[in-house]
């Protein structure tokens, strides 16, 4: 079974789904509280290996440098520092794992609750956000919604925190609350709220959406409300940031619309997508054939101009990206199930984001080839980029086909880099 292609796939057919709704009006969340939590017990993983069992990864020597630096996230903390699916999340199964760096090493452990989707992990408080179920139409229309719940690494222990119609969720930068995005039934529409425990929500901003993030300095929060998703009132669509002078608190929230990007027809979506913050030139990136950039000092959004005058639809559409602000340069996944040019490529852009100067695939696969190459996360921050290498592809070594090689690119350098 080809996981990659049929995931990419659900993203296609939930993308949609998740944003028929319309109207916008009153703060209220379509939310019943949770009564009685429920609490469930994980056990930890035993020392037996049994077969079908996933191994540590183990690789093979490709590079020609060598990594220097922190590794990503270093901090003093009994928690891993990455539990990821890579560029899988959110869609997938706690079947074949999670990929977890813990004291510097990489492996593929047994997911310590079975998922079906895959939120968030923060390594601040080692709690990982997921849905046990898959998405499913709400109540009142054909939006797809699921559940939040909150597995601890530290207690061994998994909380319900929201029964339904959740579209998606994320950590706040204190790593203390979810930030979700959640179907409004009776407004129709997607409310952004701050979840702190089972059943406890505050609403941060009405009339939103699921295309959000976080600015790297954790003082404010980005989110695309675009026409062209099915049902989104005119009225709201536009993008919009959110600020919090009094801390994370959706009560002190203050919201202001800061560009009409979303208010015409975007040529493409996915319900995981989101702006990219690009905080040395004050504007945001979002994702799009290939992307916009959109100031944030109320200038028009544009797309960058092309090297060679190519015509911007032709370029790798990248999901799962990544900003280096200090190099200009946007990394990203391009599905190989669904594209020749699959794989993960890296944009060049000029000081001012006009152009893109170059764009490259990772790896030199000449033009026309596939790449099974997919991009995880950092490896140090804005300079080098920790990716599975499927091209390096083992079955001796891989237990499961998801996972591969892990390798290490630099940026600046445009090479590989010995991985530890």
């Amino acid at each position: 079974m080809n996981i990659r292609k049929s995931i990419y796939s659900l993203f296609l057919l939930c993308g949609t789904a998740a944003l028929l709704i319309s109207g916008c009006s009153t703060i209220e969340v379509g939310i019943e509280p949770i009564s009685s939590p429920t609490q469930i017990v994980i056990p930890g993983p035993t020392d037996t290996t049994e077969p079908g069992t996933l191994e540590p990864i183990k690789t093979e020597a490709q590079p020609t440098a060598t990594a220097t630096g922190p590794k990503p996230t270093e901090l003093i903390s009994p928690f891993p520092e990455l539990v990821t699916i890579g560029y899988l999340t959110p869609y997938g199964s706690g079947d074949f794992g999670v990929l977890v760096l813990d004291g510097g090493e990489l492996k593929v452990e047994p997911s310590p609750v079975p998922f079906q989707i895959f939120w968030e992990y923060t390594p601040l408080t080692g709690r990982l956000a997921y849905s046990p179920e898959f998405v499913h139409g709400s109540d009142h229309n054909n939006v797809s919604v699921t559940s939040l719940w909150v597995y601890d690494y530290e207690s061994g222990t998994a909380e319900i925190w929201l029964e339904d119609n959740v579209i998606r969720a994320g950590w706040s930068p204190d790593g203390e609350l979810v930030t979700a995005a959640v179907y409004n039934p009776t407004t129709e529409q997607i409310d952004l709220v701050f979840v702190s425990g089972p059943g406890q929500v505050e609403v941060i901003a009405e009339c939103a959406s699921n295309l959000f993030s976080w600015s790297p300095d954790g003082r404010q929060l980005a989110y695309v409300n675009a026409v062209s998703w099915v049902g989104v009132a005119e009225t709201c669509a536009g993008t919009y940031l959110v600020s919090f002078p009094d801390g994370l608190s959706g009560l002190d929230a203050q919201v202001e619309r800061v560009s009409d990007f979303g208010s015409w027809e975007l040529l493409s979506g996915q319900v995981s997508d989101q702006p990219l913050w690009a905080l040395n030139h004050d504007a945001l990136i979002y994702p799009d054939h290939p992307f916009w950039v959109i100031p944030l000092d109320g200038s028009p959004a544009f797309v960058p101009a092309t090297p060679r005058g190519e015509d911007p639809l032709e370029l790798p559409r990248s999901f799962g990206a990544l900003w280096s602000d200090g190099l200009n340069q946007l990394a990203g996944n391009v599905d190989a199930g669904l594209s020749a040019q699959g794989g993960v490529w890296v944009y060049q852009l000029s000081e001012d984001l006009s152009s893109i100067e170059d764009y490259y695939r990772i790896g030199d696969r000449p033009p026309g080839d596939n790449s099974d190459i997919s991009l995880v996360y950092w490896w140090n921050p804005d300079e080098s980029l920790l990716v599975l290498d499927g091209d390096n592809f083992d079955s001796s070594q891989y237990l499961n086909q998801s996972w591969r090689a892990p390798a290490i690119w630099s940026l600046p350098e445009r090479q590989w880099l010995d991985y530890p």
